[in-house]
């Protein structure tokens, strides 16, 4: 019985299996309430992207806020710059490493999934200087200019609601673009990467 459905499941294409594999997402996302599969599982996904997207960043200098002022900061390949400190630290280190920091903090779907609104941000001043706002703002207004702080303000007002198939779909593409980040980080890719 498990020879017949291993070869018919090699006679699909690569489109019928990924579209088995969202069928079996959708199914388990429907053991979740909506917001529920949006925090635990989505959510931390997008987080995970975000920190490693920064990771395979080829630039080797990176702008971060050290001791008040705005400076490039040096790194490696696979490692991230506290944006509101300048510590160096690997993408993926843990609870005590770096962490996908909010600028407008909020739960809001409006802006939960907006990258935009994420910057890699050590546990020190993620957690314990409580995302060290004034430092954020500072490094927003250098990075990424008043312009998107002010559309991120006016995004979290609105009020958005997300789908079960939504949600399903986007965590398949945030996979796809983490799994894309670690291949970079592991073939030392330093060539720019678009789009």
């Amino acid at each position: 019985m498990r020879r017949r459905k291993s070869r018919n499941m090699s006679k699909l294409t690569p489109e019928e299996k990924a579209e088995r594999a969202r069928q079996r997402m959708l199914n388990k996302a429907r053991e979740f309430q909506t917001s529920t599969y949006s925090r635990r599982i989505v959510a931390p996904l997008f987080q995970r992207m975000c920190r490693a997207e920064a990771a395979a960043d080829p630039r080797r200098y990176v702008t971060a806020v050290v001791d008040g002022e705005i400076r490039q900061v040096g790194r490696e390949l696979g490692q991230c710059v506290c944006c509101t400190c300048g510590a160096v630290k690997k993408w993926d280190g843990g609870i005590k490493g770096i962490h996908a920091g909010h600028f407008l903090s909020s739960r809001r779907n409006s802006i939960l999934y907006e990258p935009l609104n994420i910057s890699p941000q050590c546990s020190h001043c993620n957690v314990y200087l409580s995302g060290a706002p004034q430092a954020f703002q500072q490094w927003m207004i250098a990075v990424r200019g008043e312009d998107v702080i002010e559309k991120l303000k006016r995004q979290k007002a609105k009020s958005v609601t997300f789908g079960r198939d939504e949600l399903v779909d986007m965590r398949i593409s945030y996979a796809a673009r983490l799994k894309a980040a670690e291949e970079r980080m592991i073939m030392g890719d330093r060539t720019i990467i678009t789009g």
